[in-house]
């Protein structure tokens, strides 16, 4: 859905869900700064049982001049009802009538027919909702309106408040920028951080906790579940702002015992999570994804990450494990994220590539590289040799130095990963003929200069796509592969990071050397790879 399609409207209520957080009011802000800018009738507005009280957020529409209006009531049916970090119909977001409704968010999509159980009652007019943009990849809903507002030319970068706003939503909404998901996050994090009130911000980060919630992270981490036979652990915290479980986390993760953990805590419309890992052996963001598949939504960093778990999927999914119903969300949570987590740790395999421990595969089937066309970047053609850089993906970010040998590979499911001249050369065939990216995003370079005029870091950011150049891989290209059948990961020498495969993937070696083992997706491997008969 594009911000475009809602222009015609010119009566919009903007609704954020009951008692919002800043996300929520960021989000909204967002929104109804662009539809002022059209000249439309519109309103920010909240209801449920109490109005904002939270020091933060309190400062937060008094600093930024934010009109978020606290109601029970509408004296008239809008043309547009915007939920906004919600969706219509769930359990903490009040019903207001609209002659049309439409949905922006980033938590996992709820099928209608579930919301309609959830709430209790009839949404015949709204079954059917086509104005839906909903990104739950994405750690903050912040980021949604902000790239949504971009790609109508709207730049929050250019006003002051807002980019504050949308800043601080993110920053809450990730466990300060901890559990930071998407390479979008990452984006409007790098592009506000020199364009808002620095002021303002500090203040409102330095009023997030109150005493309250200071004794319920104690208390929490006073009732620790430390998983029998595993350095893990899980803290229950009760209702809170999810930002105090980032401080639950942190403390656990300096256990001398443990490895990796959890804190929850469930609020009106799910259980919120905050990871942490120290081991080599466990990434957090890939423990998020892990722990919250089909119930919710998870990612982050490798040692820190956030998650997000959906009631009425989490009530299915108690009931079909434990064969019982409950109605405590954090009593649910904890015994179902328990049962994942035995799993979890249970059923994968780690494999060390060049050591006499990986698997032979040299008797395996045999697999010839399609000669599908990919892109390539010289480095040096983007930036200086010497140069420290990032190169910015859907799977995460990839640092590294510039040499003058250095080629960026675009793989054809927008992967990035380099190699040396040598082996670009000997491996694919150049061309002068442009690269056409066609996935979800496009691949970015960073890096951090001094700028001359002022003493801060100024990130400068180049698209690969400007560069990118088309080459084919070249015949002969041959690797032994069979598929895996549990959770593999193959600790490679060329990263820091483990290769994660799930069964139906391949585990694969270049004919050349058996022992240099790596993962390949099964997608990639069918679009790619063709089997050599025998």
């Amino acid at each position: 859905m594009r911000l475009k399609e809602l222009a015609d409207f010119n009566n919009i209520v903007i609704q954020g869900h009951d008692n919002p957080d800043a996300d929520a009011v960021a989000s909204c802000y967002g929104l109804y700064m662009y539809f002022l800018s059209l000249g439309k009738k519109v309103r920010m507005i909240y209801g449920g049982r109490n109005e904002i009280r939270k020091s933060n957020l309190v400062l937060m529409l008094d600093k930024l001049n934010i009109p978020f209006e606290y109601t029970k009531e509408l004296d008239e049916i809008p043309e547009l009802l915007l939920t906004v970090d919600c969706q219509y119909g769930e359990r903490n977001v009040q019903k207001f009538d609209g002659k049309t409704v439409a949905i922006i968010d980033h938590h996992i999509a709820i099928p209608r027919s579930m919301i309609k159980r959830a709430s209790d009652e009839e949404t015949d007019d709204n079954d059917e909702l086509e104005l839906v943009e909903i990104r739950d990849n994405y750690g903050a809903c912040a980021t949604v309106v902000w790239d949504m507002l971009k790609a109508e030319g709207f730049e929050a970068k250019e006003h002051e408040e807002l980019a504050t706003a949308l800043y601080y939503g993110l920053f809450m909404d990730t466990g300060k920028l901890q559990e930071v998901r998407h390479p979008k996050d990452k984006d409007m994090r790098d592009e506000l951080e020199f364009c808002l009130n620095r002021n303002i911000l500090t203040l409102l980060e330095n009023s997030n906790i109150s005493q309250e919630e200071l004794k319920i992270a104690g208390d929490a981490m006073s009732k620790v579940d430390f998983l029998k036979g595993k350095a893990f652990a899980i803290a229950e915290a009760e209702k809170c702002d999810p930002n105090i479980l980032g401080i639950i986390s942190d403390a656990l993760i300096e256990v001398d015992s443990i490895g990796s953990c959890i804190a929850l805590c469930a609020l009106d419309d799910g259980v919120k999570l905050s990871l942490r890992s120290c081991e080599k052996e466990t990434r957090a963001d890939e423990l998020a994804r892990f722990v919250t598949e089909g119930i919710g939504s998870g990612g982050g960093h490798m040692r820190k990450a956030g998650g997000f778990i959906v009631n009425d999927l989490l009530t299915e999914e108690f009931h079909r494990l434990i064969g019982d119903k409950c109605e405590d969300m954090a009593f649910a949570a904890h015994a179902v994220l328990t049962l994942r987590i035995d799993d979890y740790f249970k059923n994968q395999e780690y494999i060390y590539a060049g050591t006499d421990a990986v698997p032979d595969l040299t008797g395996e089937k045999v697999y010839k590289k399609k000669c599908l066309p990919i892109g390539y970047v010289k480095a040096t053609d983007m930036y200086p040799e010497g140069t420290a850089v990032t190169v910015r993906m859907l799977e995460g970010d990839l640092p590294f130095v510039v040499k003058s040998d250095t080629y960026f590979i675009i793989g054809i499911e927008g992967e990035v990963y380099k190699n040396d001249e040598e082996y670009f050369l000997s491996h694919n065939t150049p061309t002068d003929e442009p690269y056409i990216f066609k996935g979800e995003y496009a691949p970015t370079v960073h890096t951090a200069v001094k700028a001359e005029t002022f003493g801060d870091e100024e990130h400068t950011k180049k698209s690969l796509m400007d560069y990118a150049k088309t080459c084919i891989p070249k015949q002969g290209s041959y690797v032994c592969a069979r598929q895996i059948n549990k959770r593999t990961k193959v600790f490679v020498s060329w990263s820091d990071n483990y290769m994660l495969g799930v069964p139906g993937d391949y585990l694969a070696a270049r004919k050349e050397n058996p022992k240099d083992v790596y993962i390949i997706n099964k997608d990639i491997m069918a679009k790619s790879y063709e089997l050599v008969e025998n």
